[in-house]
């Protein structure tokens, strides 16, 4: 009864200054969301809801309001399929024209702020870009700022609230989630109907319901023209992989905490280690990816070495010399000692036939540039014969003349 007098008394007041003052209001109200995304109270929802219908779409409104801006992480609550607040002009995560580049930061911006700033765009390009909204590519704005300011590309997102909300949805009971989360940690991409989801966090009903309230939160990109979902970048990539250690996927993050290893064995040359490590990410990801050829091996590969994208832009099917290379892992500013490398994969056949088709396509030869020496590496995994389910490595080292 309190709660209803005070929105009558409010509204009311705001109808009578407007009749005193001929002057009607314009309500700005952020975070609108908040109560919504934080409370399990049907009735206070409800209630809340009430009072922005009170604000907003009622006949008294009408006599006071010239203008509403509301902002929030989630678009407004839906009851049944519709909008409680459908007389606003929405733009969300999957849909923003025509104001897309006010969103985030440009491309073009951020070349401009890696200028002024002295940062090197590469980096700040693998670990901010990645979000598709009306085919714009849009930048993560705070944490760019944060890397200008600081000097330094890191991880600043998870600090934010909305951190914990990657570990409850991931961890979602729905049939096929836990493989869509592991395709896309694997650079893949997954379809998605983002339409079903109520726009609240306490009626998730389904795998798509999840994926959509992480694109609305920012940790999923979306490409509307294939309606498919997709980890957009390195930082939120590495928030994924802290929400993993957190949460109940204690095996897929006991793989991942070896990622620095196996790349620094990479780097020494170490191919017997490599192989075990590689190997050991096959047994563990193999329950979720299947595993019977090349491109199951990449996806693998790609995980196993989930952390070296902080330090190389890593492009898979690299046009390089008479061919295209499985992997090249090309090194920015910020990789110091670390060489560029080119990997060949290869499915029952042997580590030296990768290592021989490196050197007489020379794929190699696309990354003389880059560094004073590239390591050639070859991978191969048997499924039959005397070496079945084993991996192999060979590593060699090519300098530059």
């Amino acid at each position: 009864m309190t709660k209803l007098i005070i929105q009558k008394n409010l509204v009311l007041s705001l109808c009578l200054f407007t009749k005193k003052t001929t002057i009607p209001f314009v309500i700005i109200i952020d975070e609108l969301d908040c109560v919504i995304r934080n409370s399990d109270d049907k009735e206070l929802v409800h209630s809340y809801l009430q009072f922005l219908h009170s604000l907003f779409k009622s006949e008294e409104s009408k006599a006071f309001l010239a203008l509403g801006y509301i902002t929030g992480i989630l678009p407004i609550k839906k009851i049944k399929d519709e909008s409680a607040l459908n007389n606003f002009r929405e733009y969300t995560m999957l849909k923003s024209k025509p104001i897309t580049k006010y969103y985030g930061f440009t491309e073009e911006e951020v070349k401009e702020l890696c200028k002024k700033y002295d940062m090197d765009f590469d980096s700040v390009k693998a670990w901010y870009n990645g979000y598709l909204i009306d085919g714009v590519h849009m930048y993560n704005p705070n944490s760019v700022t944060q890397a200008m300011i600081d000097q330094d590309c890191d991880s600043y997102w998870r600090n934010t609230s909305s951190f914990s909300s990657i570990n409850t949805f991931i961890t979602m009971n729905y049939a096929g989630l836990k493989d869509d989360i592991m395709t896309m940690l694997a650079g893949g991409k997954i379809r998605v109907n983002p339409y079903t989801f109520k726009n609240d966090f306490s009626t998730i009903a389904s795998k798509d319901d999840a994926l959509t309230a992480l694109i609305h939160l920012g940790y999923l990109g979306y490409d509307a023209d294939r309606k498919k979902s997709f980890i957009p970048n390195y930082e939120v990539a590495t928030a994924f992989e802290l929400a993993l250690q957190t949460g109940e996927w204690s095996e897929i993050a006991k793989a991942i905490s070896t990622c620095d290893e196996l790349l620094d064995e990479t780097i020494d040359g170490n191919a017997i280690r490599v192989a075990e490590l590689i190997e050991q990410a096959h047994d563990t990801y193999t329950s979720v990816l299947k595993y019977n050829d090349e491109n199951s091996l990449s996806c693998v590969l790609t995980m196993a070495y989930f952390t070296a994208p902080g330090y190389y832009n890593i492009v898979r099917e690299m046009p390089a010399g008479k061919g295209f290379a499985d992997f090249a892992f090309i090194p920015r500013s910020n990789a110091g000692f670390r060489p560029a490398m080119i990997v060949e994969l290869k499915y029952n056949q042997s580590a030296e036939t990768a290592i021989k088709q490196i050197k007489e396509k020379k794929y190699h030869g696309a990354l003389s540039g880059y560094s004073d020496k590239i390591l050639l590496v070859g991978i191969n995994y048997n499924e039959d014969g005397s070496d079945k389910k084993h991996h192999t490595c060979v590593i060699e080292e090519w300098r530059n003349s």
